[in-house]
């Protein structure tokens, strides 16, 4: 079962009209940003224009040229968030592309699990 959570991005106005855009992401894609790009320590945190020294971006932190490989262009940083989780969909294969964030495993072990090569959301039960 796949939960999806939506997220507020921002208040959009034109033409005097405003409503609030957003985008609904995996619980799964919450985790890794939140190690990504967040705290690390509270699921739910994140940063759309987080940038690292070594040329990551991106909620997700993808580097430049994974980014220019997969997007065809860097800097995720700089993206729209609805790009960045599509780029983010296509690394993560429905949990078989975890290893692409290997880095960050200690921080979203903490609400992921890897089962059979596939990060799975770990039940606390």
């Amino acid at each position: 079962m796949s939960i999806l959570i939506t997220l507020f991005i921002a208040l959009v106005c034109h033409t005097g009209t405003c409503h609030a855009s957003t985008i609904t992401i995996t619980r799964e894609a919450m985790a890794i940003a939140s190690c990504e790009s967040g705290d690390g320590w509270n699921y739910g945190t994140y940063s759309w224009t987080a940038r690292s020294a070594t040329a990551d971006g991106g909620a997700w932190q993808f580097n430049d040229s994974t980014a220019l490989w997969l997007m065809g262009m860097d800097h995720a940083e700089q993206w729209e968030p609805t790009t960045q989780y599509t780029a983010f969909i296509r690394l993560w294969s429905d949990g078989y592309g975890w290893q692409h964030w290997t880095a960050s495993q200690p921080c979203w072990s903490q609400w992921l699990t890897v089962e059979n090569n596939r990060a799975v959301w770990y039940n606390h039960e």
